[in-house]
């Protein structure tokens, strides 16, 4: 039986005409988000992020990353080879007993374990490692060896206050080779495109091939920024409140602020965060706003260029050319902490000790 609508519906309809467009776009509109909602609640959301907050609420000071990229991935963490000490037999001699006074470092341990770790730093460094004058070894690569040992100590003891080796972390040949022989965030000095303009060294606009981890890959920021903050010890500054009409010695320039913006976007690469991991960005020039990261990231410069000036410049005497120097990233490579905080002292806290 058809239903019927009696006439005086069909008159008051075409006297009351209604637009079903609007109603049918809401009706649309509400179960399309709801279907939506019932997805995500059923299989997760695919854009749900990490947030760390580094600063007051409210402010948007937090570090966001994306839950699907896996942020506390760290290939290199998970291709790291531990190596653990092994027993050693009754009456084994010690390493300088063993291989004589050519031995370059751990002399004092007993010859089983010397030669562990000997294969521990061979395959953190992606290359043989020898500790002392086989025969075959040159007095340069022996140097060098003793060298970067020497340095690795000096970093877990005179620099615990930012490697923690005391509470679980500190460094070893790994932290900055990460298998290869050349640490792959390592630098050298870039040197000028030009010799000088007007006092001011072309040092910009310069793509500088090879070079994956640099501060200003890509960007018309100064290519020697790392050479003049972390090397030299140039202070880091920007600008100040003060109008300045004539140019005082010591006064901060547009070059120190370019060579500070450039060492901060490799600061920001090296741990992948932002500006508001250190600053808070409605007050860069307010020191009393920082984050307690600002302090630590601080120490880190100054550590940046202690290693660099005790050991890696002279070090290119030893050589004969220019060494590799480090910067943030040579530990860091884009986590906030190394290789997540592993502990790469555990098994040999002899990379712990201080040089004698």
């Amino acid at each position: 039986m058809m239903l019927k609508f009696p006439k005086w519906f069909f008159k008051w309809s075409e006297e009351n005409p209604t637009d079903l467009m609007g109603p049918g776009i809401l009706v649309g509109t509400v179960g399309g988000a709801v279907a939506v909602a019932a997805i995500i609640v059923a299989f997760g959301n695919p854009n749900a992020t990490i947030d760390q907050q580094t600063g007051p609420r409210g402010i948007g000071m937090a570090v966001s990353k994306f839950v699907k990229d896996n942020p506390q991935f760290d290939v290199y963490e998970a291709e790291y080879q531990v190596f653990d000490r092994v027993e050693a037999p009754e009456g084994t001699p010690t390493a300088a007993e063993a291989y004589g006074d050519s031995v370059v470092a751990f002399g004092d341990m007993d010859q089983a374990n010397f030669d562990q770790l000997t294969k521990a730093m061979s395959a953190w460094v992606g290359m043989d490692v020898v500790l002392y004058d086989d025969g075959e070894v040159d007095e340069t690569t022996l140097a060098i060896t003793k060298n970067c040992i020497e340095a690795t100590q000096y970093l877990n003891d005179s620099w615990d206050t930012h490697n923690l080796a005391t509470e679980g972390k500190g460094v070893n040949c790994y932290t900055c080779h990460r298998g290869q022989p050349t640490p792959p965030g390592s630098w050298m000095k870039s040197g000028n495109v030009n010799s000088a303009m007007e006092g001011w060294s072309g040092v910009q606009n310069r793509l500088l091939v090879g070079r994956k981890y640099t501060d200003s890959q890509y960007t018309s920021l100064p290519v020697d920024a790392l050479e003049k903050l972390l090397l030299d010890g140039d202070s880091i500054k920007v600008t100040d409140t003060e109008s300045r009409v004539d140019q005082q010695k010591g006064d901060p320039t547009w070059q120190d602020a370019e060579r500070t913006f450039s060492l901060m976007n490799h600061q920001a690469n090296s741990l992948n965060v932002g500006c508001v991991y250190c600053h808070n960005t409605r007050a860069f020039y307010d020191p009393t706003q920082v984050t307690p990261q600002w302090s630590v990231t601080t120490l880190a410069q100054q550590m940046s260029i202690d290693i660099n000036q005790t050991f890696y410049e002279p070090r290119s005497e030893i050589l004969g050319h220019e060494s590799a120097k480090v910067d943030c990233m040579t530990c860091h490579m884009g986590v906030i902490s190394p290789l997540n905080g592993h502990d790469m002292v555990a098994e040999w806290p002899e990379l712990a000790a201080p040089a004698e």
